[in-house]
Formats: C-alpha cells, structure tokens, sequence
C-alpha cells in the first residue's frame, strides 16, 4: 500500500517523521499478506486494507495543511509529482513483471491479465472488477493483479482531494466548517454503503466501490483537523501522556483481535462496521504520532520500521507470488513448505523493488535512467527496464491474444436445464474404477432414463451439470455460480413447488460460497414436503466448511426424508479433482461427484 515515510518532501519546510505510523503500516500489511497465504490463519486480515486508507487519508491531509499554513496555497503540480514519483514506477514494474510471467508460464490467462493490466495503470483497478462483478473475497480465478483495487481508490482520491481540499479552504476558511463537511461526506459514503449492500449477497460492489470506501479514507482526513501530528506538544502532562498510550494500546489490541475474529462473510462490517473498525485505526494513529509516547516509541520499533517503509512493495508482490505459485497447487491442500517458497520471494522481490526501482525514482526521477556507459548503475537499470518493457508493449499490442480466452466475456456462470436446447446428447461412457482405483461391482455406465431428479447447487452444480445431464436425461438441473443456500429459500416454492410429494427426488448442492444456519436448512428441507432430499456436503477450504457439513450430517440423521452425499469423504486425498481454488472440479472430480450422487439414488431406491 501507499507508504509516505517520507515526509520531508517540503524541504523548505521540513516535517517530523513519525516511526510509529511505519510500525502501522507494518501489521497492516502483515495482516493483509497472512490473510491472502491462507484466509483461515486470520480472517479479518483483509481490515489492513482499511487501515492503510485511514493511514493515507490522515497523513496526506496532515502534509497538505502544513503546505497550506505556511505557504498560503497548496502546489498542486508539485503534490501530483511527487504521487507519481512515489508510485507509479513499481506498479509498472509490476505489471510488466506479470504480464511476462503470465505469457510464459499461464498463457491461456493472457487476455485476462492484459484487461487487468490496463486497469492498473490507470489506477481504475476498483471499477474495472466491479464490471466484470469480480469477488474479492472468492480468489477461485486467478488473477494476480486483483489487490491494486485498493491502489486505485488511493490514487483517485489524490487526483481529486487536494483540489477539493484547497477549494474549501480558500472559500471558507474556518478549518471547523471544512472538516464538518468531509464528516459529512464520510456519513454520506456510510450511507450508500448500507443501502446499496444487502444481507446475505456479494458485497463486491460495497468493497470495491471508491464512493463506498471513501468513508474510511475521509476519517483520517477529518482527524488530521483534530490532531494534527506536527503541533502536538513534546512534554505534555504525565497523566495526558499515559491516557494516550493508553487509547493506542486499546485501539491496537482491538484491531489485532478483529484481525482474528472478523470473517468476509461478516454483513454488519457493511453496516456501519468499517466505519467503527477505522475508529480504531484512529486511536492507534492517535498514539503512534505523538512525539514523546511509549506506545509510539514501542510501535516504532527497527523491526516494525523496517517492514514499514517496505509496505509498498510487500503489498505490490506478495500477491502476484501467492497466486503464482498456488496456481499449481490444491487450496486447502497446499504443502505447508508452500507458504515458505511465498515468503522468500516476497520478500526478495519487495527489497529488489524498494531498492532498485522505488528509492531512485522517487529520489532522481528520470535522471535514474540513462544511457551514458560511466554511469553504471543508472545504464543496468535502464537496460533491464527495456527488457521488461519492450515485450511488454508487444504483448499489450495483441501480439500473443490467440494464446488465451476473454474469460471476462465467455466465463460461465449458470447452467439451466430450462434454458438449454433439448439436442438429445449422446451419454459419456464412465469407467467408475478409473475414479476410485478399484473395481465396484456395482458400477457401470448406465443412462437412468426413469428417474426425473431436480438440482439446485452453485458453481459446482454449474461444473458437474453437462456430465450429470449425459447419465440422467431427465434431470432439472439449476446451477448458479455465487449462490448460496438462502439464496434459494425464495425460489423453493415459487420455481420449484412440484417437487414436493413421496417420489420426487431433490439434490441441494449447496455451501460452496458461504455458511448457513439450521433454521434456514430446515426451512428449505421443508419446502419440498415429502420429496426425499439428498445434501451434497462440500469441501472448500474455508473456514465455514465444518459448519456447513456438520448441520448437513445433523439434517440427514433428523430427517427420514435426507440422505447426505458425503462429497466431503469421496474427494478426500484426491487432489487431482479439484482446480486449484481446492473448489472446482476438473473432469475426474466431476465424473467422481456425478458418481457419488448416483451411488445415493441408486441406494435409496
């Protein structure tokens, strides 16, 4: 994320740096990168994203304001130079490094990648996935350049905010009067969160939205009127100087605990619940910025620091990594060795860029580069910079577009048998002792042309609905990608009502993309009667998983109408099923569950 450790950039007026801001800025990230090596090591990690925008919002103003109280105006050109200086470099570096990789080692994902591409050079990264209505909190696609949403809004809003800043200022003076107007705002962009999120749906377009996120930014903006870090007093009382570090202990504790107990699934961080967590980002800044504290002596610490003024490029690369490198393995069962292999070449890639690309960018700009053969260090990194980008520019030109698909354009999201033609398809035989590595006598390749069952799942359903339509031609199928079990309460009745008598047979694919309660699988079990319902449990490795397959397990045991398709068991060990989200079924784990429901069927006739 943005780092702004340097804040002297004013050199006629020079600023006190604050470690403690670098300490930050230090869990922030650590947070962050925890959370993407493994969702279920700490489930509130994305919050650092929210922290980082507080950050942002407080010391950007605090810079402003001193510009502005010392000179009277505030240079734009100069601010704008300096973003770009800060930040552009490494991102470019960035996309041209994954870009490459991406052509040599998943070229099937080149037109993606290269849409993506675009998107982050021109910081609209956040709008961009809400197009192409992309979950954040659903890594199942890969894309290696998803997290520079957050740089995106942080750009945007260093596009508009010093304009809109200096605007109020020359027109109405009072810093009370500016200051109310940005709470008013940061309400306002509360408010839209709240009414355009809705229980129990995806919130990509809440979380990604730069008006819906600009509540968290706009806090530490209003608190940089509130506590501006360079007018606070060295020796304050003893018991004022205990009661800060007091707030900066509490506000830290607190994050570090949401940190933990906070999932994506959670709605009420939709509800006013980013707004409270920022809060606390504000007790801790509130802390880490006086200049005599404990707490911010403690958070200052050369550790934290050291991380700290790095948090740019950790942010940058560990991503793009994690997503490399899972890519060829299962999620849920990656080796643990794995995540090690992450952390190594995060961080070298981070120092590489920190080093080589940030530091002398930002400190000589284009004097960096150059072709004069005395200077040595600035002619390497000129040449290795045209290496990058020369087959980068090639690749942005459409050169190697046949090599991939447009999945934004062609990706399927549902299958539906009411909506398909009715081409009679000729069955796929399916050897069963292929999928389990041993003979049943009891397998075969038959076509069940009797039986007449409805499914109802998600993006499973979707992945397995043609090979189960080749076994059973009579099938009402309806897959969904993103759906969950509650999602299909209301549709029970309406869309599928028939299916309610002794006969009937019902399978509810259902729990792949979030947890459910009881009440709400009791009250979708009885909504089809006296039809018997088979429950596919799920394997999906997030933290819901166990929840879903007990209340399931629990389901069949209280119900004599449910029979549970342990899903959970059959694809135990077997990692060549699955895509590497550990979710989606290649071909043998789609022929593998196709099976297991029909073993069920058989069973219970």
């Amino acid at each position: 994320m943005n780092q702004n450790s340097n804040y002297g950039e004013n050199k006629a007026h020079p600023s006190r740096y604050m470690p403690g801001l670098d300490g930050l800025r230090a869990i922030a990230v650590i947070g962050i990168i925890i959370y993407h090596l493994n969702k279920q090591w700490l489930t509130g990690g994305f919050l650092g994203v929210d922290t980082f925008f507080v950050i942002s919002g407080y010391l950007i103003t605090s810079l402003l304001l001193k510009e502005y109280e010392q000179t009277g105006i505030i240079n734009l050109k100069n601010f704008w130079i300096r973003r770009i200086k800060r930040l552009l470099p490494a991102v470019l570096v960035l996309v041209s490094v994954v870009t490459l990789a991406t052509l040599i080692l998943k070229p099937a994902h080149i037109v993606d990648i290269k849409h993506d591409a675009w998107a982050a050079i021109f910081y609209v990264s956040n709008w961009w996935y809400i197009a192409s209505d992309v979950n954040y909190f659903e890594q199942f696609a890969f894309m290696p350049l998803k997290h520079l949403w957050s740089l995106a809004i942080e750009e945007q809003f260093y596009i508009f905010f010093p304009i809109i800043l200096i605007t109020l200022l020359l027109t109405l003076k009072k810093y009370r009067n500016v200051a109310l107007i940005f709470w008013i705002v940061s309400l306002i962009s509360l408010l839209l969160m709240v009414i355009i999120s809705q229980p129990n749906v995806g919130h990509s377009r809440v979380y990604f939205g730069t008006d819906t996120r600009l509540q968290t930014i706009l806090l530490g903006v209003l608190f940089a009127f509130i506590w501006p870090p360079f007018k606070l007093k060295k020796n304050p009382a003893p018991i004022l100087k205990h009661i800060i570090d007091g707030i900066g202990v509490f506000g830290l504790l607190s994050t570090c605990l949401l940190f933990f107990f906070v999932n994506d699934n959670s709605n009420w961080i939709y509800n006013g619940g980013f707004y409270l967590i920022s809060v606390l980002a504000l007790f801790i800044i509130l802390s880490a910025v006086h200049p005599t504290g404990r707490f911010a002596k403690a958070l200052g610490n050369p550790v934290f620091v050291y991380i700290g003024k790095r948090s740019y490029s950790l942010y940058l690369w560990h991503f793009p990594v994690i997503s490399f490198v899972h890519s060829y393995f299962v999620d849920g069962q990656i080796p643990f060795y794995v995540y090690f292999i992450d952390i190594i070449l995060t961080l070298l890639l981070a120092e590489l860029s920190y080093r080589y690309v940030e530091q002398p960018f930002r400190k000589q700009g284009f004097k960096a580069f150059t072709f004069n053969r005395f200077k040595t260090k600035a002619l390497i990194r000129t040449v290795v910079l045209l290496i990058f980008a020369v087959p980068t520019l090639i690749i942005f030109a459409g050169a190697f577009d046949s090599l991939g698909k447009d999945t934004t354009k062609h990706k399927k999201t549902t299958f539906n048998t009411e909506k398909a033609d009715n081409k009679i398809v000729q069955p796929l035989p399916i050897d069963v002792s292929k999928l389990t590595g041993q003979k049943d006598s009891n397998s075969d390749t038959k076509v069940y042309t009797k039986i007449k069952p409805l499914l109802i799942g998600d993006s499973v359903m979707v992945d397995i609905g043609e090979n189960f339509k080749t076994r059973v031609p009579k099938a009402k199928i309806d897959g969904k990608v993103g759906r969950n079990l509650y999602d299909v309460l209301p549709d029970a009745k309406s869309k599928y009502g028939e299916y309610n008598k002794k006969d009937d047979k019902v399978i509810l694919e259902l729990g792949t993309n979030g947890d459910f309660n009881e009440d709400q699988l009791n009250k979708l079990i009885g909504e089809f009667g006296k039809a018997d319902i088979y429950l596919v449990n799920t394997r999906v490795p997030r933290n819901y998983e166990s929840h879903v397959n007990k209340l399931m397990a629990q389901a069949a045991k209280k119900h004599k109408n449910v029979t549970l398709v342990d899903w959970h068991k059959r694809s135990e060990g077997h990692t060549e099923y699955f895509a590497s989200d550990g979710i989606h079924l290649q071909q043998s784990g789609v022929e593998a569950l196709s099976d297991e429901i029909l073993k069920q069927l058989k069973d219970k006739k």
